[in-house]
């Protein structure tokens, strides 16, 4: 019986992934390039910050000297700060798929290869995102799993920088 229930949940986990990753992002009206602000990553350069900031050493110490309303009001505001910056490093991640698929569209060296990995790094994005934010749900620091999201919009962002500062990448890159 107990099996038939981790079935069960896993299956609702597997479909909800897959609906969150076959979701189309918003079409822009006059199909043009965007602002090239548009595609750089806001939320995740204040990781160290929100990492601080969502860190649950003072649990003991606010536990112990506040009152029991004052420590609830606390753990909900930190669980809700943890939210908002998660689907500010989504909104992050999705700038930089946006412009890695731009990138893919105007560029004739892109290889089935680089596709790939595009999407193993948008399942793997999702996945984490979806782990995290269970965490956060439950009460439970995100930690090390919200560091690997943030590690990976930086390893995307550096690698689309370079991508587009080589000279193979760019000589097609953006001419009609």
């Amino acid at each position: 019986m107990f099996e038939l229930v981790l079935y069960i949940a896993g299956g609702a986990v597997f479909v909800l992934a897959l609906v969150l990753l076959l979701r189309r992002p918003g079409v822009q009206s006059g199909g043009g390039l965007s602002a090239p602000a548009e595609f750089f990553p806001i939320h995740s350069r204040y990781f160290p910050q929100v990492c601080h900031a969502l860190c649950w050493e003072d649990a003991p110490y606010l536990s112990g000297r506040g009152s029991r309303p004052v420590y609830r009001r606390w753990r909900k505001s930190i669980r809700r700060a943890g939210r908002m910056y998660l689907s500010g490093l989504r909104e992050d991640f999705s700038r930089l798929n946006r412009l890695a698929r731009h990138l893919a569209l105007h560029s004739p060296q892109v290889r089935a290869r680089q596709q790939a990995e595009l999407f193993r790094l948008n399942v793997h994005f999702q996945f984490l995102y979806s782990l995290v934010l269970w965490k956060f749900l439950i009460g439970q620091p995100g930690g090390q799993r919200l560091e690997q999201m943030a590690a990976l919009i930086g390893s995307l962002g550096s690698r689309l920088e370079q991508a587009t500062l080589t000279p193979e990448a760019t000589s097609g890159a953006f001419t009609p």
